[in-house]
């Protein structure tokens, strides 16, 4: 009998491990050589398909969902406006179609991986604390690898970043993740890590080990990208507001989460500065600095800026043809590779290149992707932050519908919210 429970023990163990490798690969996606680790693991799970009925019924089932039809859907349309408007305009320019095609390759990884979650029984509630416990086992891989020239080196072999391409205070520590996109890709999945964190742990209690988490995970923000920090402000604002809680219980919460949160940090600080002083000198020098650049910024020139946020601004301030904008002209990009009017806001980059009828399919393309008002809940007010964030950031970078993580990971927390049992994981 003892036996059998240590047997049952280690299965346990053994699927939540399999579990995690599997939401860690799928959503950052790092290369091995020239592959996306997304794609390798897919092979060995589409041959459970092919191979076991079981997986080949719940395959079916998973590609049957209207969810993943009016994706696909949704996906070859904007394929063909992709290749419609560079020969309407005979610009010829087929660079916006290269990215849209990859995004098809990471839907058929997806297939594989859903269909995994649903033969095995693995609850929404379960994907989504696992998928906070990625964010936090990144961070720490970030917290290692950025103090550590040797590992930064052998972690750039697995995300191609180019610390040289990057300008700015951040570009030392920027890009120190195992993940296929970094920096403002990166952050992006920070700020809807950190929305399903509220919404998956602090939504239920508020403790030691819960805070803990969440600054981890805002702690990877800082080696992301600022952008992440959006993401926890639409979140925690939605989250005080909607809790089904009377005032005074929100009020206390958020004193003893407020109370927690700054004892965690400053013991950890002084415990840095006390036994780990050149990793705390790393902190001061190089992270603090990029993080907390308004404030650096205010204190040198009496202005709360960014270099990031001063060039942004200089793209949005351009002499835009209006015709362009509306209607359109077929151009994504330059011939020495650098974006058509070397924009990087995503919703002035689609409004250039196939004008508002174009812009308007890729927000629907997003909501295809996350329909929120279909989900139950808390899920449908969670569902609604995560699009706002993308829409948000999108007047930054670009974000809606194309950019990879928002598009593999709003696909994951749909099909997990809609198409998975709702039950306590645990």
């Amino acid at each position: 009998m003892l036996s059998i429970c240590c047997i049952s023990k280690l299965q346990r163990v053994w699927n939540d491990v399999v579990l995690f490798s599997l939401l860690f690969c799928y959503v950052f996606a790092f290369y091995i050589g020239p592959m996306s680790i997304s794609l390798i693991i897919a092979l060995p799970l589409y041959s459970c398909v092919f191979l076991h009925k079981t997986y080949w019924r719940n395959f079916v089932t998973v590609i049957s969902t209207p969810l993943i039809r009016k994706v696909s859907t949704v996906w070859f349309f904007i394929v063909f406006l992709s290749l419609l408007f560079p020969i309407l305009y005979q610009t010829y320019d087929y660079t916006f179609f290269r990215v849209i095609a990859v995004q098809g390759i990471h839907l058929l990884a997806a297939f594989p991986v859903f269909t995994y979650l649903k033969t095995n029984g693995v609850t929404s509630n379960k994907v989504e604390r696992f998928f906070v416990y990625i964010f936090v086992a990144q961070t720490i891989i970030q917290l290692i690898v950025v103090s550590n020239d040797t590992l930064g080196t052998v972690v750039l072999a697995f995300n191609h970043y180019e610390p040289d391409e990057v300008s700015g205070i951040g570009s030392n520590i920027r890009g120190k993740a195992l993940s296929a996109a970094t920096t403002y890709h990166l952050t992006l999945a920070y700020g809807i890590g950190f929305i399903v964190y509220l919404k998956s742990m602090l939504s239920v209690r508020v403790s030691l080990w819960h805070v803990l988490v969440g600054i981890l995970i805002f702690t990877g923000i800082f080696f992301a990208g600022r952008s992440g920090f959006v993401g926890c402000l639409i979140g925690g604002i939605f989250f005080l507001f909607y809790r089904n809680d009377s005032i005074k219980r929100k009020v206390i919460s958020l004193v003893y989460g407020l109370f927690l949160i700054v004892l965690c940090i400053v013991l950890l600080l002084y415990g840095l500065s006390q036994f780990a002083p050149e990793y705390y000198d790393l902190l001061e020098t190089q992270v603090f600095p990029y993080a907390f650049e308004f404030f650096y910024s205010l204190e040198k020139s009496g202005e709360m800026e960014t270099a990031s946020t001063n060039q942004l601004v200089g793209m949005w301030n351009q002499d835009f043809d209006f015709i362009e904008l509306i209607l359109g002209c077929g151009k994504y990009s330059n011939l020495d590779g650098s974006y058509y009017m070397h924009v990087d806001p995503g919703i002035l980059r689609h409004l250039l290149f196939m004008g508002v009828f174009g812009y308007i399919v890729l927000i629907v393309y997003q909501l295809c992707i996350i329909p929120f008002w279909k989900m139950k809940r808390i899920d449908k007010v969670y569902g609604m932050c995560i699009f706002l964030f993308i829409l948000l950031m999108d007047f930054k970078g670009v974000t809606l519908g194309v950019n990879k993580f928002m598009f593999a990971i709003p696909l994951l927390l749909s099909f997990s919210c809609l198409y998975l049992h709702h039950k306590a994981s645990a």
